[in-house]
């Protein structure tokens, strides 16, 4: 029976999120996951997780071995917490597995803090853990816009609606997202 288990939970972790996978069976790396798990043990509800283990919750879930947190301002990211240490002024690494935390403010992912504000509050929580919305993730990506953004983008844009005209987002960003969509429809 337990061959059967992980074959059901492959299938899950190789296609879109149909809301019957959990956040834990979207994280690849065991060790993130205990990483994970103590974080909001001891830090519930803190933050919004951003990045690849919330875009990895949405769709095909892909490698990634630390997690990111938006807080809003450094007032909100805790000063300690147990079973991790500071690893530096914005990361925290869990002491059992090495695995990073890093606490990121609007700031650090050059976000404008309105459209961070956003962000936050289109999260849902799940598990335990506030989880940046499919519309948000992409949000948070257009300012850096890497190929790895790109690319999480493209992965968002197959499976969700993104509706970004609540995040206020400027007009560069705007265009840079418009002029990506014109992009990809060529394809």
């Amino acid at each position: 029976m337990q061959n059967y288990n992980n074959f059901r939970n492959l299938r899950k972790m190789n296609s879109i999120n149909d809301g019957t996978r959990t956040l834990n069976e979207s994280i690849i790396a065991p060790e993130v996951l205990d990483a994970l798990n103590d974080w909001k043990k001891y830090q519930p509800l803190q933050g919004v997780l951003i990045g690849g283990i919330a875009l990895s919750f949405y769709v095909k879930p892909r490698y990634t071995t630390d997690a990111d947190f938006l807080f809003l301002s450094l007032d909100e990211i805790p000063e300690k917490i147990q079973n991790f240490k500071r690893h530096r002024k914005s990361a925290f690494e869990h002491k059992k597995t090495g695995v990073e935390i890093e606490v990121l403010t609007p700031t650090h992912i050059k976000v404008p803090e309105n459209v961070a504000k956003i962000i936050i509050e289109t999260s849902i929580e799940i598990e335990n853990i506030k989880v940046a919305s499919p519309s948000g993730i992409v949000a948070s990506k257009l300012f850096r816009f890497s190929l790895q953004d790109k690319a999480d983008i493209a992965s968002l844009l197959k499976s969700y609606e993104i509706d970004l005209s609540s995040f206020n987002i400027p007009q560069k960003e705007s265009d840079i997202f418009s002029n990506f969509l014109n992009e990809i429809n060529l394809l």
